[in-house]
């Protein structure tokens, strides 16, 4: 069917028109979305636990006493090569890369947004059980918790010592000596912290 050149130039001229205005939202949600620039403002999606003596945050996820709770609010002052500056509650912490991720093959960028976000799933952690829950609000693993729940409890154990989270036993560090091991049974249940 030939359509009139008039009809034929509004076609073209509307799906150039769309194209255009399609892509453009694409790249303006992809920009909104991952909210890892200086000046905005992100959620921790888990529990962490930086060094608030110090003012660090540590990219091992330390599992030291002082917490930072899950979906609390974080304004990013600066991004480096080797740390990510943050303002959390009126004070400015250093989140800082270690050899061991980069090792590991994971970026800073990687790192951080695997640990803050745009919006924490608070939803899902009303709708799993109370042991995970408990465990989740003071940032302590238990025995009965789950998987899930551990890791909205202490965040991902570092990724050069547990590559995949499908293992039966997950790597913490405590501090820069000491390790913390989560043991799972088959159903990814905890049943021992050593």
């Amino acid at each position: 069917m030939k359509l009139p050149f008039q009809s034929m130039l509004l076609r073209t001229l509307t799906l150039a028109v769309g194209t255009l205005a399609t892509s453009y939202s694409l790249v303006a949600t992809a920009e909104q979305s991952t909210g890892f620039k200086e000046g905005s403002t992100m959620v921790a999606l888990v529990n962490l636990h930086p060094d608030m003596k110090r003012k660090v945050l540590y990219a091992m996820n330390y599992q030291l006493p002082d917490l930072l709770p899950m979906c609390a609010e974080v304004k990013i002052d600066d991004i480096g090569s080797k740390e990510i500056e943050f303002i959390y509650n009126g004070v400015t912490y250093s989140y800082v890369w270690d050899k061991h991720t980069k090792g590991a093959g994971q970026s800073l960028e990687e790192n951080f947004k695997q640990y803050f976000g745009d919006k924490c799933d608070q939803a899902k952690v009303n709708s799993l059980s109370k042991e995970d829950q408990d465990g989740i609000k003071s940032g302590i693993p238990r025995v009965g918790m789950t998987k899930e729940g551990i890791m909205f409890a202490m965040g991902r154990p570092p990724i050069h010592a547990n590559p995949s989270l499908d293992t039966s036993t997950w790597m913490y560090w405590a501090n820069k000596w000491g390790r913390k091991a989560i043991d799972f049974d088959d159903k990814g249940i905890v049943k021992a912290i050593r």
